[in-house]
């Protein structure tokens, strides 16, 4: 009968350094069940003593999984006919509380004389910690590329090492394209440089970003995205990655702009309603009595406008206020601000004009209006109030005194511009 190896024939320092490694040393006859006559006792961290395999209570046969089971067998049997020194496997192997462990095992194969196989001496790691982190990574990069967010990866310098499939999709770059650049490459420059600095100084002290940028496509078309950036630190606590996701919000954005749009326009004539243009003159002379700035008021309405309706309608009227409206905003400059004011009325305030210029410029949207035909209507006019700022007085003093230009206008005789 075989006898296993006694440790004792082993030197001490090699037994020592066993014990306490995370390597399990075997050495099996090549026979049926490869009977077992060493086993380091290390073993022991499965669950099992060395002595029950010597006893041939347990063989390997019992602990491989066996869906791997096989697949050991016949590599090592394919590799002792081929004359291979050595087979390596990764296998699931069965730990006394019944749950898998995976192994690393390396067997060498050892012959005698007329080359035939004798024994196999092998050794195995337990790598269950690294199947698992790596399913784990497998899964997660399944989900990111599965994913409709936008994912990028950078590394400290903040130079791209990952990009999944959503944003090369979205951008149009790709993933070769992207890789070793900077994330700067996207950004649009509609996007505030100030955000750019707040990102960088809020994740280089370990905390989380977030925050909407503007960033451009390939082809340069803009997007909006809805973005978090996290730091990934390595096991001393120092940043490595930066992982960031990102959303994009274009058309929520597109939505809620109309629906800012909507909030200040007016629904006929789709000037500026009385609240934006409130807004504005609010902001304008805050500013004006901050760093003496200047601007003008023309506040306008149509002359006989009740009769309009009367005659011919209420939709003519309304067709003469928004004909009016198309053909004073053409006229004006993009920075002048053109409202309805309220029913037939209408303001203009002009950026940066003094009064001079304000009046000049009434005077030409007078004669704009005079000039044009209405199909229904025929010829309307209107009656001008003209003003400038003037340094803290006030929205309610400014306001008032272009409306009683406006009634001086109308008192003698309409289709004129007063100015006070």
């Amino acid at each position: 009968m075989w006898q296993p190896i006694s440790n004792a024939q082993l030197p001490a320092k090699i037994l020592t350094l066993l014990t306490h490694s995370d390597t399990v040393i075997f050495y099996c006859r090549y026979a049926p069940d490869w009977p077992v006559e060493y086993l380091s006792d290390n073993f022991e961290v499965f669950g099992y003593t060395p002595a029950a395999f010597y006893e041939s209570r347990l063989s390997y046969r019992d602990l491989v999984h066996p869906e791997d089971l096989d697949k050991l067998e016949n590599a090592v049997e394919q590799a002792v006919e081929s004359g291979e020194a050595y087979v390596t496997r990764q296998i699931r192997l069965k730990k006394a509380d019944q749950h898998y462990a995976w192994v690393d095992m390396r067997i060498t194969f050892e012959r005698d004389d007329e080359d035939r196989v004798t024994h196999l001496l092998g050794k195995m790691v337990d790598i269950t910690a690294q199947i698992q982190d790596r399913e784990r990574l497998e899964v997660f990069a399944r989900v990111v590329e599965q994913t409709g967010d936008l994912v990028k990866i950078t590394d400290r310098a903040g130079r791209l090492v990952f990009v999944n499939q959503a944003l090369q999709d979205k951008t149009g770059y790709s993933e070769e394209e992207m890789l070793g650049r900077k994330p700067s490459m996207l950004k649009s420059e509609l996007q505030d440089p100030k955000k750019a600095k707040e990102l960088w100084e809020t994740i280089l002290e370990g905390k989380v970003y977030h925050n909407r940028i503007i960033n451009r496509c390939k082809d340069g078309r803009t997007y909006h995205e809805e973005t978090t950036i996290s730091p990934v630190c390595n096991a001393e606590g120092e940043i490595e990655y930066f992982v960031s996701t990102g959303k994009d919000v274009s058309e929520q954005v597109k939505m809620q702009q109309q629906l800012n749009e909507l909030a200040m326009k007016d629904a006929l004539t789709h000037l500026y309603n009385r609240r934006h243009l409130s807004m504005v003159l609010e902001a304008e002379i805050k500013r004006a009595d901050r760093y003496g700035t200047q601007f003008g008021l023309v506040m306008f309405d149509v002359d006989h406008f009740k009769e309009i309706n009367d005659t011919f309608g209420h939709d003519v009227g309304d067709d003469v206020l928004c004909r009016m409206a198309d053909a004073v905003r053409e006229e004006v400059r993009e920075s002048d601000q053109l409202g309805r004011w309220g029913g037939e009325e209408f303001l203009l305030i002009a950026l940066g004009l003094n009064k001079a210029r304000t009046d000049l410029l009434a005077e030409k949207i007078r004669k704009l209006i005079a000039d044009i035909h209405f199909p229904v209507a025929g010829r309307v006019t209107v009656s001008i109030g003209a003003t400038g700022y003037h340094p803290n007085e006030g929205e309610m003093m400014l306001l008032k005194r272009a409306d009683q230009a406006l009634y001086l206008a109308k008192k003698k005789g309409r289709n004129r511009v007063e100015s006070l």
